[in-house]
């Protein structure tokens, strides 16, 4: 909902700047043209005429082109969304780590500093959340080597981030332990959009984050199971 929203807002926006600067586009050739054609010799009338003519054109011709330009940035989106493999609609996941996935020798390593994985901006606008688990080495450099894909979900795209976030990063061995170079580790990635799913287990839906629409909505359920109930009495 809360991806939906704000999805709608910024089209709203949008729609709103479009037609701002339309307006002020119409008002300023319109009295450029009026005052130019009446400057050469032509009266009120047919001046107001010939300029409401051009910019008449001149509103349909944007409005065209804006509409093609939206036309063409949906179709270029979609050929996109299948490109990656992702799919049509907004989704949520909730990340357990399955024996398989936590397979692997134990992490000795430390990152340096906060190591944070780059959203793909098309699933975010789609609003899909995603995982990927990589495999990777750490050389003696602490850097990240042979980084390997295990497993991602709904597409690849999101272990690109995942590979990009490893290969950027640093790693210093914890303390007290022993490091062994050439033994490879598995570290999950878990892309989600803030505040769109909070769930407690798997299989549950997506929670919003305004409590009042929560509240009304199982106001709303409590009501109709109530209603339910009364109705089933009464037969």
């Amino acid at each position: 909902m809360l991806v939906r929203a704000t999805r709608t807002l910024s089209t709203w926006v949008l729609r709103a700047l479009f037609y701002a600067v339309l307006f002020l586009v119409v008002v300023v050739v319109h009295v450029a043209l009026t005052t130019a054609l009446r400057q050469h010799g032509w009266n009120g009338s047919l001046s107001l005429l010939v300029s409401g003519a051009v910019v008449l054109f001149l509103v349909l011709t944007l409005v065209q082109a804006a509409d093609w330009m939206r036309q063409w940035l949906d179709e270029r989106r979609e050929l996109l969304r299948v490109r990656m493999k992702l799919p049509a609609g907004p989704m949520c996941v909730l990340w357990k780590p399955a024996p398989e996935a936590s397979a692997g020798a134990a992490m000795p390593w430390e990152v340096i500093g906060p190591m944070r994985a780059r959203y793909p901006s098309l699933p975010r606008r789609l609003g899909i959340e995603g995982y990927a688990i990589a495999e990777f080495e750490v050389g003696a450099d602490g850097r990240a080597k042979n980084v390997y894909l295990i497993d991602a979900w709904p597409s690849d795209v999101f272990f690109a981030s995942a590979k990009e976030a490893l290969e950027h990063a640093r790693f210093q061995p914890s303390l007290d332990e022993h490091v062994r170079y050439g033994v490879s580790y598995r570290m999950p990635f878990v892309f989600r959009l803030k505040g769109t799913s909070q769930v407690t287990e798997r299989g549950a839906h997506a929670k919003t984050l305004r409590p009042i629409l929560h509240a009304i909505q199982r106001l709303v359920e409590n009501l109709s199971a109530q209603a339910e109930s009364l109705r089933a009495r009464g037969r």
